[in-house]
């Protein structure tokens, strides 16, 4: 098995089902992540905008992705921070614990050595049943709850490393979720 990034948008021929079939389980729960329904034009354009990963078996099989949305970018995410999304793990291979690998990969290789951020954010429905408890379970904290425009509510979550240089970023919604990190999930969600 091997890590990449994706350098030609030639894989979204067969990343564009995975993630297809990896999110359908959330679809049937009623939660409708974006990726759920891309089209592999949607995901070329995301390989070309967005650093891709993967996890690829030694037959090019891809067990495994993520992404990560640059704050700089066209599609950042919600702080001033890179954040993480598009995890899936190929159904063939679930419950072997590749989402973690996966993740663990991108942000010690890419997030921190390469962008030398200090902290990255990721983000879940708040109410999914195992996503928010699986992203606690890798060191992730939920630092905000919020109610989405026509969708699901979404919780933010953020893996620091440099607290110092984390509340340096000039970000007001950073900061203000920061502020209230103390809180609870349980008070977050109320």
């Amino acid at each position: 098995m091997q890590f990449k990034k994706i350098e030609n948008t030639d894989v979204a021929e067969q990343l564009t089902p995975l993630l297809h079939r990896a999110y359908a389980a959330d679809v049937k729960l009623g939660i409708h992540f974006a990726a759920s329904s891309v089209t592999v034009e949607d995901v070329r354009k995301h390989i070309e905008s967005t650093p891709t990963f993967v996890l690829e078996d030694d037959d090019g099989t891809i067990i495994a992705t993520t992404s990560v949305r640059l704050p700089w970018s066209d599609n950042p995410g919600p702080f001033g921070l890179p954040h993480l999304g598009w995890v899936a793990t190929n159904p063939d291979y679930q419950q072997q614990g590749f989402s973690k690998e996966i993740i663990n990969w991108v942000v010690t290789n890419y997030v921190q050595s390469a962008l030398h951020t200090p902290a990255v954010t990721i983000g879940t429905a708040a109410d999914h049943p195992w996503l928010l408890s699986f992203y606690q379970s890798l060191g992730f904290k939920v630092i905000d709850i919020t109610q989405k425009p026509n969708g699901p509510r979404a919780a933010y979550l953020i893996s620091i490393f440099d607290e110092h240089r984390t509340s340096l970023i000039d970000d007001a919604y950073l900061k203000k979720a920061l502020s209230r990190q103390t809180l609870s999930v349980q008070s977050l969600r109320d």
